[in-house]
């Protein structure tokens, strides 16, 4: 019964985000944005800049791939180089099909590369241990191997968010001192250019914050709260629970960007990967606007694409259908192009995407079939786990 009941409600949320998607669609069609002629035509015709679609995707594939190989090294975490790159072209395919696709995307990561590394303590001064940066080691947190697969995706993510906000505040302000007609609101331009260099440089400098008075003793005071957490027996248990949680979350957190902090030299070539990650990026959308014969300035995807980030963070449809158009038709917006243009073009982009991806997460999936098994087995035990103290 608690299967069947399960199934049920997966399949109503599956339905229901498809629903969501088609009526995105749908009222972009009666806004007059979604052209479907531009977006058919740009595959019936067999364009050459669809290939290029999918080459400056498999580019930024390898690159992010790489980036986050040094950052394993970074924090001393041991696996097998086929092991990375299937972890993160499964979880990849898999979160490309879900909403929310970002966080889908980092826990599939998570799951699958969990138990790939030793289960070593890093050395002392490592990222992960604490002795590295003035902090006890927690072997519940950074010091173990989960706790450094954790830290290696929070370093990843700050990177490429940091360098992508970073490159299209640079690209804004370019595009706001040159002028030109494509410019709608100047004055919105500018304030997008602040937004996007603050946003991009509290990301990369987010683990040197650590260093700070205020970053000590907010870790301080999070060391002692997990310290003294109350007894069993005080307070009602469903919210001694949550309490406790959400303590050891902080904390581990906390801890995770501490880690971050040891060795930040060793930051600077994945930094440099992630600078060209971007312009890949925009490269998918650059070229599926030339598919569909209607040409977007380079520049303006760099400055609007960071901010379409929101909408893989939010149910907004299924495999992003529906509400990564409706975002990028608003954010473009700023600009004097065609909202015809923009929607079409993100279309092309998004479908060419998840053929890509979901097919190199295919192929990926035969090296890591052991490893899925125990993900999903590891998921079906989480239950009771969570009832034991």
């Amino acid at each position: 019964m608690t299967k069947m009941a399960g199934r049920t409600k997966t399949i109503a949320r599956f339905t229901a985000l498809a629903a969501a998607s088609a009526a995105i669609l749908a009222l972009l069609k009666l806004l007059g944005i979604l052209n479907l002629r531009l977006f058919g035509e740009a595959f019936v015709r067999g364009n050459g800049a669809i290939w290029l679609v999918a080459a400056a995707l498999l580019a930024m594939t390898a690159v992010a791939l790489i980036r986050y190989w040094l950052i394993l090294r970074l924090v001393s975490f041991k696996a097998r180089a086929p092991q990375v790159v299937a972890a993160g072209l499964i979880s990849q395919a898999v979160g490309q099909w879900a909403p929310g696709s970002m966080a889908v995307t980092e826990l599939i990561r998570f799951g699958l590369m969990a138990g790939l590394g030793d289960d070593a303590a890093p050395k002392a001064g490592e990222p992960g241990n604490g002795s590295g940066n003035g902090h006890a080691p927690d072997p519940g947190g950074a010091s173990s191997v989960k706790g450094r697969i954790g830290l290696s995706i929070l370093i990843d993510r700050l990177l490429g968010l940091g360098t992508m906000f970073l490159i299209g505040g640079f690209a804004a302000f370019y595009l706001y001192y040159r002028g030109g007609i494509l410019i709608k609101y100047p004055v919105l331009l500018f304030s997008l250019a602040v937004l996007s260099l603050a946003l991009g440089l509290v990301l990369l400098l987010a683990p040197l914050l650590t260093k700070t008075s205020p970053w000590r003793k907010l870790s301080r005071f999070l060391t002692v709260k997990a310290a003294s957490r109350p007894p069993a027996a005080t307070g009602p248990a469903h919210l001694k629970s949550c309490s406790n949680r959400i303590s050891r979350g902080l904390h581990n957190a906390v801890e995770l960007l501490n880690g971050a902090a040891a060795r930040p030299n060793r930051l600077l070539v994945p930094i440099i990967l992630s600078s060209v990650i971007p312009f890949l990026n925009a490269g998918t959308l650059f070229y599926a606007a030339q598919a569909i014969g209607h040409p977007l300035p380079l520049s303006i995807i760099l400055v609007a694409v960071p901010f379409t980030i929101l909408a893989v963070f939010l149910p907004l449809g299924l495999a992003g259908y529906g509400g990564p158009q409706l975002v990028a038709a608003g954010v473009f917006g700023l600009f004097n192009v065609g909202s015809e243009t923009v929607v079409a073009a993100c279309l092309v982009q998004n479908t060419v995407v998840l053929a890509v991806t979901t097919l190199l997460g295919g192929l990926s999936a035969g090296f890591a079939l052991d490893r899925l098994r125990a993900v999903l087995a590891g998921r079906k035990k989480r239950p009771s786990d969570r009832r034991s103290p």
